[in-house]
């Protein structure tokens, strides 16, 4: 048994950076990386124990997400379905614990101390994001990259492969928009906008969850784009990535999650770099440009000015029928009970054979489901990691990349607020797996910014 530990505390770490990396791709692929990736690292605990493993969570922290997976557990009694609604907590609620147990155990790890917290440069021999050369010619380029690459700290190397596999989501929804998707058309309403054709989703299920990630990659480029501004490669590598997110999400014609990126992009300006605004105001310009009369059209829309848009008429039904089950249901319906219950509040929705899972508003859909307890012990969560970590993070980081850390995640969540007014992307569990992935990494890097 000690010997399959050693060689498995060998493995973990790159299987959680392929689970991490693979999260956008395929739920069901990556739901099976996450749970053997837990297996491993559940048998290497038990053989070895805790042993020299920094405590990455305050004790109010681990107490707080301690409750709010109690008050989601026993939610399920509430439930219409406690069967159905049980099942679907082990597999999504099971997944995010799992993750969060070996994001927890193996990204706070520091490899022999060869990334110092405030330093630039990773590495006694410089390897690492400041200079990114080795003092020889005798590696090929992949085993030069592959050397850098490990050589990062251990965080930065998994939001590396977040951004890195964003090249791939971005690029095969900006495909889907040249060749057309023809299995998607439930997307596009051709009487309402017939200027759109198409709505890309890439690798997700659909547009408007794309969107929402497409909104993370551009949070979290911006961010290390504007810390990198002494090494060009690295800033034309952040250019690149958030530029062909941003025309990505152009093309999945989600209106939402562009008002959340706008307002994104005008937070970055008023909150850490005020000389970005002009470019910014062009860079929107030119988008506009790009997309061209379907964009106007479906911006109009927002205001009923274009069409009489029954998505947005739909979304304040949804809203108001969710606030008719919160009166009458104050301790909630149960995690994944929503879709039991909105039958009986339908008086909208025309086709009475579709599930409705979720009500558009991630504030709503959490008060819903887990009751007013619920919510308070997620925002108590949340809370805990946008301003004990990342607020101080993005202002008081002892090297530029654990401020592009903090900032990328000051940044996501403005974005994920704006956009969860109007949408709920997050019941989906790649986007789930992305939240607590993303939160967790915050966490770790104050850590490592406080003990230097």
């Amino acid at each position: 048994m000690i010997k399959l530990a050693t060689y498995l505390e060998n493995k973990i770490w790159y299987m959680l950076l392929f689970t991490v990396a693979v999260i956008p791709l395929e739920q069901e692929f990556t739901s099976f990386c996450v749970g053997v990736t837990f297996i491993c690292a559940a048998i290497v605990a038990h053989v070895r124990g805790r042993g020299s493993q920094p405590c990455v969570l305050r004790p109010w922290q681990q107490g707080a997400l301690y409750v709010l997976l109690a008050i989601s557990a026993a939610s399920i009694y509430f439930s219409m379905d406690r069967f159905l609604s049980f099942w679907n907590w082990v597999y999504v609620v099971g997944q995010y614990a799992a993750l969060v147990f070996v994001l927890l155990r193996y990204a706070s790890v520091v490899d022999s101390e060869k990334c110092l917290v405030n330093s630039d440069k990773c590495g006694a021999d410089s390897e690492g994001l400041a200079n990114a050369k080795l003092t020889t010619n005798n590696y090929s380029l992949i085993t030069k990259n592959y050397k850098l690459f490990t050589n990062l700290p251990r965080p930065l190397q998994l939001i590396g492969a977040f951004l890195g596999v964003s090249l791939l989501v971005s690029v095969i929804g900006l495909a889907q928009k040249i060749f057309g998707v023809t299995a998607e058309g439930i997307w596009v309403d051709p009487k309402q906008f017939p200027d759109i054709k198409v709505r890309v989703f890439s690798t997700l299920v659909n547009p408007n969850i794309l969107a929402g990630y497409l909104v993370l990659v551009i949070a979290y480029s911006t961010a290390f784009f504007n810390q990198t501004k002494e090494y060009k490669k690295w800033r034309l590598a952040f250019l690149g990535t958030g530029l062909l997110a941003a025309l990505c999400l152009l093309y999945t014609y989600s209106r939402g999650n562009w008002v959340a990126c706008a307002v994104m992009l005008l937070a970055f300006c008023v909150l850490f770099c005020r000389k970005a605004f002009i470019p910014i105001l062009g860079g929107g310009a030119a988008v506009l440009a790009t997309g061209g009369t379907a964009v106007l059209h479906r911006l109009a829309s927002i205001q009923g000015g274009y069409g009489g848009d029954t998505s947005i008429a739909l979304r304040m039904a949804y809203m108001k029928s969710t606030k008719w089950i919160i009166e009458e249901f104050p301790f909630g319906v149960g995690w994944y009970g929503y879709r039991f219950v909105y039958p009986t509040y339908n008086f909208y929705l025309a086709d009475k054979s579709v599930i409705m899972y979720h009500c558009h508003n991630i504030f709503l859909n959490i008060w819903a489901e887990l009751g007013v307890h619920g919510l308070l012990a997620f925002l108590v969560v949340w809370w805990g990691i946008f301003l004990p970590a990342a607020w101080r993070l993005a202002y008081h980081g002892r090297s530029l990349w654990l401020k592009a850390m903090g900032r990328g995640y000051v940044l996501a969540t403005v974005g994920i607020i704006v956009g969860g007014l109007t949408d709920h992307v997050y019941f989906n569990t790649q986007m789930g797996l992305c939240f607590w992935t993303l939160g967790i990494l915050t966490l770790i890097c104050a850590r490592m910014n406080e003990n230097e």
